[in-house]
């Protein structure tokens, strides 16, 4: 595009530099130029079809069917075994769901359309339907029924999808990647990835962590704004994205890279040492999972196992439930993977936000968060529970595994859930089945009645995990996915820390391990008040281990617990969240700026998701629900 000079002369155009936001994927600084990947929607011709041509129409959409399993596995060929692999493995099993392509037969059979129409209208109401869903999860979903359903169309229409190819060094920007696009990056050098969808659970920046390449996703017009090969400035520890960034700019990010990639080196460096005090105290270091991609991470940062492995996604996205020898199958290998150290396996927590076709409408209400779910619909679901027991317990024989139980209210829950356990061992003793009869069995404290009768659960128990995320939003009375109340959260909350060493003493008395698994572990600015607070057990996303090991590493017991005093002691949780702040951003400077903190007033990651454009990179920006985990916790 060119513009005219005074002198009526065309000049090429100077497009201004702009600071954009969105969600850090995957840590670390790119800087690099452009790669455009332009991928929009197959344009789908509408025609109707005679009776007679049914058949027809039918065999040609089972034969595109066929030639888009072939090109998935022709990709899935030319990759590593790992997450690459599974993602498109995924691909592949919804070309087998029946209830996409049972409707879209149906719809040619029915409307008498032809099949390229059929298929977009079934694949955009079932996009529409997981769009719609609570859970991140099944919201990013809904992108891969796009891709899949745009590679089904091109099949159908005799064209060809190709594949991606960015220079080394260069910065992929895109509206949103297809798996098979994101399997290009695996054997690209590419410096960053730029989405405008997605979130951390999207494809795309699952690929990116495993890749360690940095990226923000969810750019709000980011290819608006980007023009092949211009210079582009990704930092995915924080979520911002700079385009066309001045001389001085570019200087200015890459001693920032150099920084931050000296800074993991350093950290990196202790991964495989243990996270014990300078004056002699070990804290235990668990990684929280739900997909491959984690298993591996956690080992890579240096996990002590499993804290948190969250069993629900495998009950999501299909129509049967998982059997017991899914689950005994799926927990061996995991077992196999995190030896020696132990996993955690949580009883599946479906429910409220995350739900499986074949118990969907069991009396969810009005409020499902309040409603049937997690362990109160295991044991509604008895059958479920009972299945996921047996497998848990048959696996038990291959390592170290805990089996923790969700959203426990009281004992007669407790008690009520332990009588099933002893079911399901009955049941395997009686089919001759060999088993685990000592496996360890706690629960997850993140209903403030729990934490109130911590000290009569204790004994019925063989340890506690804390969920922050559900006891922040039940004790404060806030919806954490409602931005208008996202003021209100506030880890640091007189109520909130009262709970924690209410709970942590509880356990002391009990002789009852206790942890916390929610994102408060996972933010460095917490980490001193956390075992401060006598909880010398955190769980966290793998990637955050290192930073939160290395301010371990550096620190007294003793000081930490006068930290924990004063945030006690706090009037507020604000002034408690100020003095925090202040002690922790004197003492590590380093770690809470490479460990995700920029100044922000909730953990999880950067929040703001709107485009702000000019010099001065001024504007406003709006507060997003991200919190980096998977659901509830």
């Amino acid at each position: 595009m060119t513009t005219e000079d005074r002198e009526g002369r065309d000049v090429a155009e100077v497009r201004p530099r702009h600071r954009l936001e969105g969600i850090a994927a995957s840590p670390g600084i790119g800087i690099g130029p452009a790669y455009i990947v332009d991928r929009g929607r197959v344009q789908v011709p509408r025609y109707s079809i005679e009776r007679g041509d049914v058949r027809e129409e039918i065999g040609r959409f089972r034969e595109a069917l066929r030639a888009t399993q072939e090109q998935l596995e022709a990709i899935k060929s030319r990759l590593p075994h790992g997450e690459h692999r599974q993602i498109l493995k995924a691909q592949q099993m919804m070309l087998r769901d029946p209830d996409l392509t049972g409707d879209v037969e149906a719809r040619i059979r029915e409307d008498l359309i032809n099949a390229e129409w059929a298929m977009m209208t079934v694949a955009r109401d079932v996009e529409r339907m997981l769009s719609e869903a609570a859970d991140e999860v099944f919201r990013e979903r809904s992108s891969d029924v796009a891709h899949l359903s745009n590679r089904v169309l091109l099949n159908l229409l005799g064209k060809t999808d190709d594949e991606i190819d960015p220079p080394a060094g260069s910065v992929v920007v895109a509206f949103d990647l297809s798996p098979a696009d994101t399997a290009a990056l695996a054997r690209a050098d590419v410096t960053g990835l730029v989405t405008e969808v997605g979130g951390r659970t999207s494809h795309s920046a699952i690929m990116a962590r495993s890749l360690e390449i940095p990226a923000v996703v969810g750019v709000e017009d980011v290819t608006e704004y980007v023009r092949t090969n211009d210079m582009v400035v990704v930092d995915g520890t924080h979520g911002h994205v700079v385009i066309r960034p001045t001389r001085d700019e570019i200087e200015h990010w890459q001693e920032v890279r150099r920084r931050y990639d000296a800074f993991e080196d350093e950290v990196q460096r202790d991964h495989a040492l243990p996270a014990t005090t300078l004056d002699g105290v070990h804290v235990v270091l668990r990684a929280n999972a739900a997909l491959d991609e984690e298993i591996a991470s956690a080992s890579f940062h240096g996990a002590d196992g499993i804290g948190l492995y969250r069993t629900e996604y495998v009950f999501m996205g299909r129509d049967a439930p998982p059997t017991e020898e899914e689950h005994y199958r799926r927990a061996k290998a995991i077992l196999r993977r995190m030896a020696p150290h132990p996993v955690t396996f949580r009883t599946f927590d479906l429910g409220a936000d995350k739900v499986a076709a074949y118990v969907r409408g069991r009396g969810a209400g009005e409020n499902p968060a309040l409603g049937v779910r997690s362990l109160r619909l295991a044991l509604r679901e008895r059958h479920l529970f009972v299945a996921q027991l047996k497998g848990l317990l048959r696996a038990a024989l291959h390592g170290p595994l805990r089996i923790m139980l969700p959203f426990v209210s009281g004992l007669e829950e407790l008690e009520a859930a332990l009588e099933v356990l002893d079911e399901a061992k009955s049941e395997l003793a009686r089919e001759g089945m060999a088993h685990a009869t000592d496996v360890p069995v706690g629960i997850m404290v993140e209903v403030p009645a729990a934490a109130l009768a911590a000290d009569r659960l204790a004994p019925e128990v063989d340890f506690f995990s804390i969920g922050t995320n559900d006891l922040i939003q039940y004790t404060l009375a806030i919806d954490r996915e409602n931005d208008d109340v996202g003021y209100l959260y506030e880890p640091l909350h007189p109520a909130i820390l009262r709970q924690l060493r209410m709970v942590a003493e509880a356990g002391a008395r009990a002789n009852v391990p206790v942890s916390l698994c929610g994102e408060m572990a996972a933010d460095p600015r917490y980490t001193w008040v956390i075992v401060g607070l006598g909880i010398h057990e955190l769980s966290m996303h793998p990637s955050a281990i290192p930073v939160v090991k290395n301010i371990v590493r550096q620190s007294t017991l003793a000081e930490m617990e006068a930290l924990a005093a004063e945030a006690l002691a706090a009037r507020s949780g604000a002034e408690a969240e100020r003095r925090v702040l202040e002690v922790m951003q004197a003492r590590f400077p380093e770690h809470l700026e490479h460990g995700g903190v920029d100044g922000l007033p909730r953990p999880g990651g950067p929040v703001p998701v709107r485009a702000r454009s000019g010099d001065d990179g001024a504007g406003e920006a709006g507060q997003s629900s991200e919190t980096g985990g998977y659901g509830a916790m």
